[in-house]
């Protein structure tokens, strides 16, 4: 099956290369009677920071005649515009007749307006609109891709560009013909197909495997391909047009929104499938902080989209990618064999991510090939990934048979020292005695002492105490709800519980002068020798706390549960016996469930 994956994958990387060269190119001509395709290298874009509540006559007037500034790089960007902005250019149609152009936008917005000015008569053409939160219905033209059909009057002209969105604004443009439009389509509809044919094959796989191994790495990985499926849907067009293209709300959030999942979705899988809570330090540090800063991301997207220009989220992207990588490389020199495909991995998608980054700030031209070369990226990096958790469980799998060689060697080497031990028969006997004494005082089902066993140690203890003037502490506990648990989940699920709450009180008595006990049903009871009240009270607390965090995982589900526990502590006297103690304890234990539950009481002073 893993064969398949990869011949599957590379069938559709290959188709992807093929079909990213075949993008229509821009000649370096201004002659439209002629001109198949004008880019941003033949266009000289003006742009107006300019409310898009005005209108296309006012922008155009004198009273912004010198508001409007040139574009000097390859690839306009004016940043974040939340207000709107507008863009205008020249051009010179020498023919006789009107010439019918489309004018193509590499990139998203949630809106873009476009009207054509003839300067020889000063009117104006009537509105086309495109955009991630117009519908298909009002577009232009029924394309995913933004794309708006103008119409250029014979002499000089003007096109006029109204421009909305929450993310920063680039614009990459080409003008081209209805020809070399629809051979664009067909190529871009192409390289779509392609990625998200990949993207489901290698998500379904990866979910057969967590099916069969119960690997979380698998879902996380599965997140993260839906993440950026999502993005690449978000980014590309293809989601605002045919997913939810009459749900306004989300049209205007899911570009912001798509970015910080797919990185937010990136950082828990590299924290999981590196396992960065194993390594700790500042390296757990650091992967923690870039989740919480997506996450913040993610939130404020869908509040308030238009407040995320205060987050600069290009520059957490880009050293957000920095550190991933930092990250992966320091691990993979600890000896983490995953954190090499790691790194391989997403140094394509860095690269190819650099490139598209470096056309947003205007840097390189943007084109088409350039937006799909992120495509390849994101492929080739789940690829690898892919097969880097195939070779994980290949290593895992061989690193427990090595495990359990290992342990057999031991436990056979075990039998033979214990047969040497017992060679005599009186031993034997002697240890079966003992065996036999400390069963009859231990609760099989929880390994603490029984009632029996309680009652001879508690009786010494008060003995003790009094002779010496030592304190003695009496815990008693008591399981919250234990006969709901009972009754919801099966007395299996109660008798777990009480067992692990019976653990967890053998690691809180392992001195000599310390002991817990079931006395019957879900009641447990812990003595503390030379122990005072307040110290009492505080170690209670932390067996409460203890408790708290347990968690029980069923075949569908887990459970947690709480205690409550009544502290009687005081130095005994000539009148005090077990009864006594369990009494005061008793009552304390009383207020604390009539308290709430799940706390800790103090027995009043006047036993004391």
């Amino acid at each position: 099956m893993q064969r398949l994956l990869v011949c599957l994958v590379c069938v559709f990387a290959l188709s992807v290369l093929g079909w990213g060269s075949a993008n229509s190119y821009a000649l370096p001509i201004t002659d439209l009677s002629t001109a198949q395709s004008l880019d941003n290298r033949d266009i000289n874009l003006e742009y107006l920071i300019a409310l898009d509540s005005e209108t296309f006559s006012a922008v155009a007037g004198a009273a912004y005649a010198g508001a409007w500034q040139s574009n000097e790089k390859p690839t306009l960007n004016i940043g974040y515009q939340p207000a709107g902005a507008w863009v205008r250019f020249h051009l010179v149609n020498p023919s006789q007749d009107a010439v019918r152009r489309l004018l193509l936008i590499d990139w998203s917005f949630e809106r873009v307006e476009a009207r054509v000015l003839d300067r020889a008569s000063g009117g104006w053409s009537e509105v086309v609109s495109t955009g991630s939160t117009v519908t298909p219905s009002e577009r232009a033209l029924k394309s995913p891709v933004l794309v708006l059909p103008l119409t250029l009057p014979p002499g000089a002209a003007e096109v006029y560009l109204r421009l909305q969105a929450t993310q920063p604004m680039v614009l990459p443009i080409r003008l081209i013909d209805l020809a070399a439009f629809n051979l664009e389509e067909r190529n871009e509809n192409l390289r779509m197909g392609a990625f998200f044919g990949a993207m489901l094959v290698m998500m379904l796989y990866n979910a057969s495997l967590f099916i069969f191994t119960r690997d979380r790495s698998y879902i996380s990985y599965c997140w993260y391909l839906a993440s950026a499926a999502f993005y690449v849907a978000s980014e590309y067009g293809y989601g605002p047009y045919f997913l939810w293209s009459d749900w306004q709300w989300f049209a205007q959030r899911s570009n912001f929104l798509s970015v910080s999942l797919a990185f937010l979705a990136a950082g828990l899988f590299e924290r999981q499938f590196l396992n960065l809570k194993g390594e700790g330090g500042w390296v757990l540090r650091l992967s923690n902080l870039v989740i919480a800063y997506w996450s913040v991301a993610a939130l404020v997207s869908v509040v308030n989209p238009w407040a995320m220009g205060y987050l600069y989220i290009e520059h957490g992207g880009f050293i957000t990618c920095v550190l991933a990588l930092s990250i992966a490389f320091l691990v993979w020199l600890r000896g983490n064999a995953s954190a090499g495909f790691f790194l391989v991995a997403w140094s394509g998608l860095v690269a190819t991510t650099l490139c598209l980054t470096l056309a947003m700030a205007g840097l390189i031209p943007m084109s088409s090939y350039v937006r799909s070369a992120q495509l390849m990226g994101f492929v080739l990096e789940f690829l690898l990934l892919s097969i880097a958790l195939a070779d994980r469980i290949n290593r895992e799998k061989a690193s427990r048979l090595r495990a359990q060689k290992a342990l057999l060697i031991a436990q056979e080497q075990a039998n033979a020292l214990l047969e040497d031990r017992v060679a005599s028969r009186t031993h034997q006997l002697e240890q079966a005695n003992q065996e036999l004494r400390r069963l009859s005082s231990t609760d099989p089902l929880t390994g603490v002492s029984n009632r029996r066993g309680f009652e001879e140690r508690v009786s010494a203890s008060i003995e003790r105490g009094r002779a010496e003037g030592q304190c003695l502490a009496f815990l008693l506990l008591d399981i919250d709800h234990f006969k709901r648990i009972n009754d919801q989940y099966g007395h299996g699920v109660g008798d777990e519980c009480l067992a692990v709450l019976g653990a967890t009180l053998a690691t809180f008595s392992r001195r000599d002068n310390e002991f817990a006990a079931r006395l019957g049903g879900e009641e447990f009871a812990v003595i503390f020798y030379g122990m005072s009240a307040p110290s009492a009270e505080a170690i209670a607390e932390k067996i409460r706390v203890a408790v708290a965090e347990l968690e029980l995982e069923l075949p569908a589900s887990s459970i947690r549960f709480s205690v409550s526990i009544g502290v009687a502590a005081w130095i005994p006297t000539t009148g005090d016996s077990p009864l006594t103690y369990a009494k005061a304890a008793d009552e304390a234990l009383y207020r604390a469930k009539a308290q709430g539950r799940n706390q800790v009481c103090l027995a009043l002073s006047e036993y004391a």
